[in-house]
């Protein structure tokens, strides 16, 4: 019986301690080579293969290198965008990875009448979607990529249901993004849309972009499966804390026969251990909470572990500065700890807070929370530069603006390229561009 992979939300490229760079890769590895052993038929990957549309070298070098291997072991690869390696100008490498052939992009988009037809009246303002036909199963892919919020919705929106409904065969709709029935505490306003803005009668809904495994089923609305795998290792530091916390991570894997027959979660099982250090400083002073921290490091088995030390509360007496975390930190890893995050969690003292240590604390959550807290104080009239959308487009920008150049680039032409991308997300480059990075379909408002 034909069977195939699911996997999403990979994110390689965002760890930056140089040991949890080694367990992402590991993970990466191990999933790939789990679909191999099994000889799936193929694999979905449904965005977010990387945390960023062009990682650093290293990351690209382990990927290409298992990609190959896969796609010499006779297993077609499908993916689509997701909202971090989106490019609107096709500058990624998952473009890279399409043009050796190790992968197929399934995100194919064409405007106006459907092919060798007049169409009728309206039908240009149609958004159609080219579905991919699977050689060995004869499976059919179509889907969309992850782009940002209110974007997403506006091509949801055009689709040719119609067309997409009256497709015969076993279908797969390959997505990436939130429906708000699946709202959860982590989500953020505006990433989830009505569930019925996904088109109705595919086979299996290939989800990303949620790190939790799930599988929902809503057979009277036309979604008999929309499955999220969740993350295999850690796209956000929250990730972390759920690995160290018991949290299991999956791939899945599907099996059909005209209509799914099976879908097997696959825990995944990459040799690591963790460890967790709990704070509670509410109430307490600055000494006390040092004390019990100094306990705990030295309580904790700390070898081969990674590290979660989560810090949270109001002290009443001393600055969080004085329970000394970094000290904690270096005696975990003195003592064997393979890497020690700490959480995000406040840790506070009258005016004085801390979350985390900014040693400690990846770049990117605290630049997060500068300009969530700051955001406000912008005098801005466009609703997209304000609120949640205002503060996801200056996260997309410093992303694009801290892209690395790449080995033999030139000044001039990593200059080049950084400004490309960075006008693209402001909607101010060549031309607007189609998720594929094609033309644009009618009708569909940029909102970058």
């Amino acid at each position: 019986m034909p069977r195939f992979a699911h996997i999403a939300d990979v994110h390689l490229g965002f760890q930056r301690d140089e040991a949890l760079q080694e367990v992402e890769k590991r993970v990466f590895e191990s999933v790939m080579q789990e679909c191999i052993d099994r000889r799936v038929d193929f694999v979905v990957i449904p965005g977010d293969l990387f945390h960023v549309n062009i990682p650093e070298m290293r990351v690209q070098k382990y990927a290409f290198a298992k990609f190959r291997e896969v796609h010499e072991a006779g297993i077609p690869v499908y993916v689509v965008y997701g909202s971090h390696d989106f490019s609107p100008v096709r500058n990624s490498v998952i473009d890279l990875l399409a043009a050796t052939g190790y992968i197929t992009k399934v995100s194919v988009l064409a405007a106006g009448p459907p092919q060798g037809g007049a169409g009728t009246d309206g039908d240009d303002d149609l958004l159609r979607l080219g579905f991919v036909t699977d050689p060995k199963t004869g499976a059919k892919l179509a889907g969309l990529p992850g782009l940002k919020a209110g974007v997403d919705e506006k091509y949801y929106d055009q689709l040719d249901r119609d067309t997409l409904s009256a497709e015969p065969g076993f279908k797969i709709f390959v997505f990436h993004g939130g429906y708000s029935e699946l709202r959860t505490e982590r989500g953020r306003e505006g990433e989830y849309m009505p569930l019925s803005k996904l088109p109705a009668g595919f086979d299996y809904y290939a989800a990303g972009h949620m790190h939790a495994h799930r599988i929902d089923k809503y057979p009277n609305d036309g979604y008999p499966y929309i499955v999220y795998p969740g993350t295999p290792f850690a796209g956000y530091h929250a990730d972390l804390e759920e690995n160290a916390r018991g949290q299991d991570r999956y791939m899945v894997v599907v099996e059909f026969d005209g209509k799914v027959t099976g879908v097997e979660p696959i825990r995944i099982d990459a040799d690591i251990k963790y460890g967790v250090i709990d704070l509670h400083a509410t109430d307490r002073t600055a000494e006390s909470v040092r004390k019990e921290l100094a306990k705990k490091v030295a309580e904790l088995d700390a070898d081969g572990r990674i590290v979660v030390l989560k810090a949270a509360g109001e002290l009443t007496v001393g600055r969080p500065s004085e329970v000394d975390v970094p000290w904690a930190v270096g005696e975990l890893k003195r003592r064997g700890a393979v890497a020690v995050k700490v959480s995000s969690a406040q840790l506070t003292s009258m005016d004085v807070k801390i979350t985390g240590e900014a040693a400690e604390r990846d770049r990117a959550d605290i630049e997060r929370d500068v300009l969530g807290e700051n955001i406000g104080e912008v005098r801005s009239a466009p609703p997209e530069l304000m609120g949640d959308k205002g503060r996801a487009l200056a996260e997309r920008l410093l992303t694009r603006l801290s892209n690395e150049k790449l080995d033999g680039e030139t000044a001039e032409t990593y200059s080049k390229r950084i400004l490309h991308d960075a006008l693209a997300e402001l909607g101010l480059g060549p031309g607007p561009r189609a998720p594929d990075g094609g033309a644009a379909p009618p009708r569909v408002e940029r909102v970058d």
